[in-house]
């Protein structure tokens, strides 16, 4: 399989490479990145992560939350991308997510990468919707969400299992739009 690699005016979405591991940890060990996602973590559970991510790019024949590396400086700021029927949700549909540092925050990024990872989608792959999850108190990634055209809706909202009852995190709200 060839190497995913997609540009936009400032970003590269790719595939991981184990030499990622120093600049997505950053996300990972800041408590404001984590507030909405679960408690900071060590060295490892990146490294563990980018395998996965690694795993999950075969799985589903080439497509994963990408890398995004700024063409700037050529640092991964984050991860962009797509999955299908990710482990904790409740949906066996594609599904878009997003990871950014906090330093990258406001700069349009996360909306550059994820408008890119939806006109992937609709020219690579027959899915006729795709859902985003997060957090309810997630109110970044929900107004992102809406920016994108994705809609609220109610009646899949789930609780977490993986997120302790009474946890803040648990309550975890869907979004969908239309690919085709």
């Amino acid at each position: 399989m060839a190497e995913f690699r997609h540009e936009t005016a400032r970003l590269i979405l790719r595939d991981w490479r184990v030499d990622d591991a120093g600049d997505f940890h950053r996300l990972h060990r800041d408590p404001e990145v984590m507030a909405t996602l679960g408690k900071v973590q060590e060295l490892d559970y990146t490294v563990d992560l980018i395998a996965d991510l690694q795993n999950r790019s075969r799985r589903n024949g080439g497509f994963t939350y990408w890398a995004i590396e700024r063409k700037t400086d050529s640092r991964v700021i984050g991860f962009c991308g797509l999955d299908r029927g990710h482990e904790g949700t409740i949906f066996g549909e594609l599904e878009i997510g997003w990871r950014l540092a906090r330093d990258c925050w406001g700069k349009g990024y996360a909306s550059e990468a994820a408008l890119a990872c939806l006109d992937w989608a609709i020219n690579h792959l027959s899915d006729r919707r795709v859902v985003a999850v997060t957090s309810r108190i997630n109110t970044r990634s929900r107004r992102l969400m809406e920016r994108l055209g994705m809609t609220h809706r109610p009646e899949l909202d789930y609780e977490y299992e993986g997120i302790e009852v009474g946890d803040p995190l648990r309550p975890h709200v869907a979004y969908a739009k239309e690919l085709q």
